[in-house]
């Protein structure tokens, strides 16, 4: 047999697993109670909607769901995109949208569009492993940017930049989640978005906006996104269907300068063609029919009274060592214990008391974050929720 791992290819080399999509390989055991995933409630779904929507396009269109189709995307849907976000105050059209297999999708074709081998990439501290590992694949060299609780730490990333400006270092761009951010569940405070994209300007740098748990505010104001606060040129801004309709369809899109769209789509020819029209057509009649909202309004309650549950629940049970963040909205919160603790190393132990979480450390490209662990409260139910805590409660007060 060939020496397979030297005939792979440099990207081939550097690309790591997910830890996370490993660890659903785990969440499977009889009564485990996880808050591994992000997965959105199955239970929400609108099944009896998106079926009666495809019986409709079978009987209509069969020769348009089922064709090859354009990169770009399915115009009706690209279309129904842009009345969509003008309507939440975004000032775009038809040539600022492409269609993506997912927001993942995007990030990639983003990562190997603009970042080449050994190129600095600021990325938050904690961020997606998805955004890290597109962005690793492709040679990154990251530099990591602390957050608190208003977002990412723009001070930080000021000096940073005037210390890499000053030596003449060639960054490029950020990548971001401003948005009930994952793993931590923080929002970008507005005062951090606008210093952030001012210093897009003064600095010349591009943000990379990933934005797949925008809708899902439960309370507070929302903000503007960094797309909003700037020239187009600036941000490439990333969404998804999947935490507000179905994962399953894989769909989402990129909103950027049409420069920018343009040439994503090359790269998009050379991926998959096209993304499938059959999900594509069955997205844009749900959102002709004015359903999209209807459904997320349905669903916030449901998350939000999940959110409370676990928040009630660490409250109760856990001990006074441990701490957590309280996100106003999306799927995560993230759980701080002492320094001298790491998670990965009593995970098992939480497996076989069958409740599960991602380590800290999945998050942090430099390996660090041991200390931390992220739980998501959209899949479970309340029921899960409590019980699952009190679990992962006992085992933390043993490991103290």
């Amino acid at each position: 047999m060939i020496d397979l791992i030297k005939n792979y290819s440099t990207m081939g080399r550097r690309i790591k697993k997910s830890v996370i999509r490993e660890l659903l390989s785990l969440t499977s055991k009889p009564g485990l109670i996880s808050f591994a995933g992000g997965l959105p409630s199955g239970e929400l779904f609108p099944v009896d909607q998106l079926q009666d929507i495809t019986n409709q396009l079978f009987k209509d269109k069969p020769e348009v769901i089922l064709q090859y189709g354009a990169t770009e995307g399915y115009m009706p849907l690209r279309e129904e995109i842009v009345r969509l976000m003008q309507n939440k105050g975004y000032d775009i059209t038809i040539e600022n949208i492409l269609i993506t297999s997912a927001s993942q999708q995007g990030i990639d074709m983003t990562a190997k569009l603009f970042v080449d081998l050994s190129d600095p990439v600021f990325i938050e501290l904690p961020s997606y492993p998805g955004g890290i590992g597109s962005l690793a694949s492709c040679g990154a060299h990251f530099v990591g940017i602390p957050i608190d609780d208003e977002g990412i730490r723009t001070d930080f990333l000021e000096e940073k930049l005037k210390t890499m400006s000053k030596d003449g270092e060639h960054y490029k761009l950020i990548y971001v989640i401003p948005d009930f951010q994952n793993p931590s569940g923080v929002t970008m405070s507005l005062k951090r978005r606008e210093r952030l994209v001012e210093l897009s300007h003064i600095y010349n740098f591009l943000v990379i906006e990933d934005t797949p748990y925008r809708d899902l505010r439960y309370e507070g104001e929302a903000m503007p996104s960094l797309f909003q606060l700037t020239e187009p040129s600036n941000v490439i801004s990333l969404h998804s269907f999947s935490k507000v309709l179905v994962p399953g369809f894989r769909l989402g899109w990129i909103c950027a300068h049409p420069s920018i769209i343009k040439k994503l789509a090359v790269f998009k020819q050379s991926i998959d063609l096209c993304t499938p029209y059959f999900n594509q057509a069955i997205a844009a009649e749900y959102l002709r029919r004015d359903l999209l909202q209807e459904h997320i309004d349905e669903i916030l309650p449901v998350y939000k009274a999940k959110r409370d549950v676990m928040l009630n629940s660490l409250s109760e049970f856990m001990p006074d060592e441990i701490t957590w963040t309280h996100p106003e909205g999306g799927l995560f919160l993230w759980v701080n214990l002492p320094e001298h603790m790491d998670a990965e190393k009593f995970f098992y132990e939480a497996i076989n008391r069958k409740v599960a979480y991602v380590t800290g450390s999945a998050f942090h490209f430099d390996g660090s974050g041991g200390n931390h662990m992220r739980l998501n409260f959209s899949y479970p139910t309340e029921e899960e929720i409590r019980i699952g805590i009190k679990r992962l409660a006992d085992l933390l007060k043993e490991k103290l």
